[in-house]
């Protein structure tokens, strides 16, 4: 005789009102388990895993932004980045870089640090920024930022050169506008000069027109 395989107090009957209550609640158990399980091996996984990084608000461009242009509010975004590998001086506060000169071109979301600004921060101890304005725009156009050049004044009586200021670095050069170039010869170029070059270059400027050498 075959042995009965019903569970005691439940008919043997399959469609049973009762069994068919034990096979559900049977299904949902196993549901709940294979739940559980899951739930096990993603709090596993979360307790192994590395923290987030440490981020760090910093400013930096919107978008390229060429040397020479003077900084708004549009050109820049407040951001946090990872802490670990943001450049030295990295800066945080937006209104404080608004209206300051860049001192080279800036790609799209590159950090801004003082390295890329015109300012006290941007040159060192016994050295001051110069504007100076050399005879030559078509020479000023083949400038970049971080070229070393010697510095030439040339008499406006005679026409003879002399080297006033050696091996300075060009900071930036500004973009020349329409009335600039309808108003006055040459361009202008910012130089990192040490302040004992100052008083010569003022004179010869005054006294003709300066040129420079590349070194």
């Amino acid at each position: 005789m075959r042995a009965s395989t019903s569970r005691p107090g439940i008919p043997h009957h399959r469609h049973h009102p009762l069994r068919l209550l034990a096979r559900a609640a049977s299904w949902h158990r196993r549901k709940l388990a294979v739940v559980a399980a899951a739930a096990a091996v993603l709090t596993g996984l979360a307790a192994t895993a590395p923290p987030a990084p440490a981020t760090t608000d910093v400013v930096r461009a919107r978008s390229d932004l060429v040397g020479g242009a003077v900084l708004t509010a549009d050109d820049l975004e407040t951001v946090a980045l990872p802490s670990d590998g943001l450049p030295d001086g990295a800066s945080a506060d937006l209104d404080a870089l608004v209206g300051l000169r860049l001192a080279a071109p800036v790609p799209r979301h590159q950090v801004l640090t003082p390295v890329a600004l015109t300012g006290p921060a941007a040159v060192g101890p016994g050295h001051v920024l110069a504007p100076v304005r050399l005879a030559d725009a078509d020479v000023v156009g083949l400038l970049r930022p971080g070229d070393l050049v010697d510095v030439l004044g040339v008499s406006a009586e005679g026409g003879r050169s002399s080297t006033v200021a050696r091996r300075v670095r060009v900071v930036t050069v500004p973009a020349r506008s329409e009335d600039d170039q309808a108003t006055s010869a040459g361009a202008l170029v910012v130089l990192d000069v040490p302040d004992t070059d100052v008083g010569a270059l003022t004179r010869a400027a005054a006294g003709g027109s300066l040129t420079i050498t590349w070194t």
